[in-house]
């Protein structure tokens, strides 16, 4: 037979066409026909995929003579993937058929996504010290166990390895207090700004030694004693007096105390970047409250994921998402950590990229253009918009008070009911007199505007709540 045909070309234009080989196959002698010419032919010799139950018998050869069930798998094998049947017999129908159904049921499985699991092994693997690092100098054989400065861990069974399960019951043990008295410092931390510890992240003798030592025990027992009730740790501290004091500081408490440590007054600090989005979804009426599901991508500007993705890569081009899926909460917004949402990352949303215990919060010009011209938010403005024009009253002053109240959770003082009021009877004529203006304004992002409002009135009314959204008392907690 022909293993191989070469053309050779030298010099001069030639136009190659195709190669046609005629000859005669037959079965007698045919490996891709004759199963037991095959079967002669694979004799002593490994072949490649096949099943090792098999692969011993195939090489071990027919005079050997096997049992009947394993020269019966040898043939269904030789049929379903060595056999060349003709493409009228009954066998060619049966192989096609299979083939397809193969190709199917590997479609379906390439489409399921997949992910990595942890299993325990049957048999632990040993461990040791290496001496001196190198892999290949194995010293004292450990197994694990806890530092010794640290309560002894104890083992459900004493002749044992220690398991996870030892592990995480002796984390919440009662004579091991550092789970509880981290956990409710990050509490405290997210309520107030800082933890009675201020470096969370670090309880050891390199961090800072709590403010408030006494009341880092107290809320700490109280906690674990509490069944790790978390809702009630929250709403022991939401409901304290030190929480519910007003923010407002004199020129002598903020030289005395700058950070507030002696909580002397109220906590007073910037929403976190999910809170800020959030809270103007709420307020404008629009928010998606579905829990669960994939990540969301909303508005966001264009060629920011294109310049830094792999061309192979399924996070290559932005699709942004559409209908409900933009109005979710920003927890479920989809983060690819070389390139994260620009509303997370202005109000410093950490990127993922390592574990982070503590925000820092800027103050950029960012931070103002967002709030005041973002699709999203200016979107959720309308939104507020049309509420305050629906729910808010008849009178500018009722429809005013009720945004301030919504939305700031208090009444205007007298003098900032006039100057809003002002401003207001700025946008009514404006927009009054340019009705295409006003068109353009309440059709800012995908949701649909109440068609039983006057335009001109829904873009004041809108540009009112943005105002009432941009204050500093929104975007803060006093």
């Amino acid at each position: 037979f022909v293993n191989a045909v070469s053309f050779t070309q030298v010099g001069g234009i030639v136009w190659w066409d195709g190669l046609t080989m005629a000859g005669e196959i037959h079965p007698a002698t045919d490996p891709r026909s004759s199963f037991r010419v095959w079967w002669k032919q694979r004799t002593g010799k490994d072949t490649p995929g096949v099943p090792g139950e098999i692969a011993g018998v195939l090489k071990d050869g027919p005079a050997k003579n096997p049992a009947p069930e394993l020269r019966e798998k040898l043939q269904r094998y030789f049929l379903a993937y060595i056999t060349r049947p003709s493409a009228d017999s009954e066998l060619n129908l049966r192989q096609r058929a299979w083939l397809d159904a193969r190709s199917a049921r590997t479609t379906i499985e390439d489409a399921i996504p997949g992910t990595f699991i942890f299993k325990e092994l049957s048999q632990p693997r040993e461990a040791f010290v290496m001496l001196r690092g190198q892999y290949d100098k194995p010293g004292e054989k450990v197994e694990p166990d806890t530092p010794a400065v640290f309560p002894p861990l104890k083992k459900t069974d004493p002749a044992a390895r220690a398991t996870r399960l030892d592990l995480a019951k002796w984390l919440l043990a009662p004579e091991h207090p550092l789970t509880a008295r981290v956990t409710v410092n990050r509490f405290w931390q997210q309520l107030f700004g800082t933890g009675l510890v201020k470096t969370s992240f670090d309880f050891g003798s390199q961090g800072e030694a709590p403010s408030h030592p006494e009341l880092l025990d107290w809320l700490a027992i109280s906690y674990r004693e509490g069944g790790w009730d978390t809702k009630a740790l929250v709403r022991l501290m939401v409901t304290s007096a030190t929480f519910r004091q007003e923010a407002r500081s004199t020129p002598e408490s903020l030289k005395r105390d700058p950070e507030n440590r002696l909580y002397a007054r109220g906590p007073r600090f910037r929403l976190d970047a999910e809170q800020i989005r959030d809270n103007a979804l709420y307020v404008g009426g629009i928010i998606n409250l579905e829990m669960g599901g994939h990540g969301d991508k909303s508005y966001q500007p264009p060629n920011i994921w294109e310049p830094v993705g792999y061309s192979d890569s399924n996070t290559r081009f932005y699709l942004q998402d559409h209908g409900a899926a933009l109005y979710r909460r920003s927890i479920y917004a989809f983060l690819k950590r070389t390139a994260p949402p620009p509303f997370m990352s202005n109000f410093d949303a950490p990127n993922r990229e390592q574990f982070c215990t503590r925000r820092e919060r800027s103050n950029t010009p960012l931070q103002a253009l967002q709030l005041m011209n973002d699709t999203q938010h200016f979107e959720a403005a309308r939104g507020f918009g049309e509420r305050i024009l629906t729910a808010g009253g008849t009178t500018p002053d009722e429809r005013i008070t009720f945004a301030y109240r919504t939305a700031l959770s208090r009444s205007p003082r007298p003098e900032e009911l006039a100057i809003v009021k002002q401003a207001l009877e700025q946008y009514l004529a404006r927009y009054g007199a340019d009705p295409a203006a006003a068109h353009q304004v309440i059709t800012v992002g995908e949701s649909k505007h109440k068609s039983n409002l006057a335009e001109s009135d829904l873009a004041a009314y809108t540009l009112l709540a943005n105002l009432v959204l941009n204050l500093d008392e929104t975007v803060t907690r006093n």
